[in-house]
């Protein structure tokens, strides 16, 4: 869900690498390699679906927006609104300012709260929106440091114990659950997970150890009511940040490419004007 916020909510991270940047693409630095594929096949599929039935008028940054929502309420989580209206960025971040806006699992939650306050996200915001790693997967090197060369004294002895069958290697290519509790539910088990020592990564866990975030972790954890709801705050604040709007950016007849490489829809604009002066 983080992965959307490096330049704002406008749909950079789903351009291939090419000239609508310098560099590695946003897509293929590291803190986003966890993304897979098929999700980005399923917003073009989308995309194209919406622009055969309306026209090329909803952009991929809302087409993004709006699938995240569904994809958290079909799996048992809370359904809410989505203010739409965004068009699509023209460039994508560079890997410096990937790796700037995207702290690593490893980080502490005092660094992470330091990185988001930047983006007016607060402490309860940051919670809230962790709590979506109680769906998906983890690749071991992700927090393959907690278990190697020494497990991490805050780790659940047992939990590590398992995590070492799966990662016999710090590097080893493999993955695990996010949430061992209800692995395929969105709800509020991540917060019992970590007041059991069982959080995944550093970042994960640490919400639960550092004094400013350890009581909402518990609030959390105890009331999934209060948990929804601070978690659609959370998320409604994070998809307006830094949107384009009005002739800002474009709406993409391909969401991995930006429309001035996109040779379909550049030959299609051909005929378009060939087809009105034919008269």
């Amino acid at each position: 869900m983080e992965k959307s916020m490096v330049q704002g909510c406008d749909g950079s991270v789903l351009l291939d690498g090419s000239t609508s940047g310098p560099g590695q693409s946003e897509k293929t630095a590291p803190p986003n390699l966890t993304l897979r594929a098929r999700a980005f096949q399923i917003i073009n599929e989308l995309r194209a679906k919406i622009h055969k039935k309306c026209g090329r008028v909803v952009s991929c940054a809302d087409i993004t927006a709006l699938a995240a929502r569904d994809a958290v309420f079909l799996s048992g989580g809370p359904d809410y609104a989505v203010p739409l209206g965004r068009r699509d960025g023209l460039t994508f971040a560079t890997l410096e300012a990937t790796l700037d806006n995207l702290p690593p699992p490893s980080s502490s939650a005092s660094a992470i709260l330091d990185n988001l306050s930047r983006k007016n996200l607060d402490a309860t915001d940051v919670v809230a929106l962790s709590g979506g790693h109680t769906i998906g997967i983890a690749h071991c090197p992700s927090f393959g440091n907690r278990l190697y060369p020494t497990t991490d004294p805050v780790m659940d002895k047992t939990f590590a114990k398992n995590l070492k069958v799966v990662c016999p290697k710090n590097d080893t290519d493999a993955f695990t659950v996010q949430d061992i509790r209800t692995p395929n539910t969105f709800d509020n088990k991540y917060y019992v997970d970590l007041m059991n020592r069982q959080g995944l990564f550093n970042s994960d866990q640490d919400l639960y150890t550092f004094s400013k975030t350890k009581e909402i972790v518990k609030s959390f954890a105890v009331d999934q009511s209060l948990f929804f709801e601070k978690f659609v705050i959370a998320m409604t604040k994070m998809g307006q940040l830094s949107v384009l709007t009005g002739t800002q950016g474009e709406i993409r007849a391909n969401c991995s490419v930006r429309n001035p490489d996109n040779k379909a829809y550049l030959a299609s604009v051909v005929e378009d004007v060939e087809s009105l002066t034919e008269f």
